[in-house]
């Protein structure tokens, strides 16, 4: 008869967890460190078991950081965001923190576990992630700056857990710190009523929407022309230029541009999940690089 009731209790844990954590981001950021060990020798995959170690550890701080982000936005949470899990009652706070404690323990001493490099690289990464929600995330431009650098850094990240890294990977880096500053850049002014509502000043706040958005196209070709690079001086084949251009390029001019002309709440929301899924199908010229 207490089989039930315990398996019940165990499927709402698991879900709560999942919920939490964000499980398919944090995979999505693994990938993302695989992608830089290929891009590290794209002509000869070998990954190795440190490679696949080092992309779990980034999973771990990427649901570490969304636990203590949750928490810091708890409050701001209750009124703009009230389905966020901790706000809507899915975990409650103490846990939240216990277990992030917890994935902060296991990051800490999984660290000890690669070269010293990765090491330091990894525990500079988790206190960046946590200063971000504690402490830089409702500054002018710097929080953004942070996350931009930390979905950079996964890529050296994993080409060092590899072969090294080079011009390429550093090339791509490049490319992913500046979509990814125009995306947080951008998420600034989506969000810009209801931080105005509760008094935070962030990018947009300061800058103002329309010089925001300046500034967010200004990041997007940015990353255009770091993306063009490695095509430009002859380092990746044709199919990447071609698959460059249909996946991120065009999606870009045809899409998300139009959409930020114009301040409306509603286009620039829109603009915020195409944003998200061209970061996704930009994985396709990459995966071609060295083909062809």
């Amino acid at each position: 008869m207490r089989t039930v009731p315990l398996t019940q209790s165990l499927i709402r844990l698991l879900i709560a967890l999942i919920q939490v954590t964000r499980p398919q981001i944090a995979l999505q950021a693994a990938a993302y460190t695989l992608l830089g060990g290929y891009l590290s020798q794209p002509d000869r995959i070998a990954f190795s078991g440190q490679l696949y170690f080092a992309a779990a550890m980034v999973g771990l701080v990427v649901s570490f950081g969304f636990l203590v982000n949750d928490d810091a936005d708890y409050e701001l949470d209750r009124a703009t965001k009230p389905e966020r899990p901790l706000v809507a009652g899915i975990m409650q706070r103490r846990h939240a923190r216990a277990l992030a404690a917890f994935l902060a323990a296991s990051i800490a001493l999984g660290s000890l576990l690669l070269p010293s490099t990765l090491t330091i690289f990894l525990l500079i990464n988790l206190l960046l992630t946590l200063l971000y929600s504690v402490l830089f995330k409702r500054t002018v431009l710097l929080g953004n700056l942070c996350i931009a650098y930390l979905n950079a850094s996964i890529l050296l990240f994993g080409a060092i857990a590899s072969a090294g890294s080079s011009l390429l990977v550093l090339a791509v880096a490049a490319m992913s710190f500046g979509y990814s500053f125009a995306q947080e850049v951008l998420y600034t002014v989506d969000d810009y009523a209801g931080d105005a509502m509760a008094g935070i000043m962030t990018t947009a706040g300061f800058f103002g929407v329309a010089r925001s958005l300046w500034l967010f196209r200004g990041a997007l070709f940015l990353a255009i022309g770091f993306a063009l690079w490695p095509w430009w001086v002859g380092v990746t084949s044709q199919l990447y230029a071609w698959g460059l251009l249909l996946c991120t390029i065009l999606p870009i001019m045809l899409r998300i541009l139009p959409l930020t002309w114009t301040e409306d709440p509603q286009h620039i929301h829109q603009a915020c999940r195409t944003v998200k899924w061209v970061r996704l199908s930009s994985l396709v010229p990459l995966l071609l690089i060295a083909v062809g």
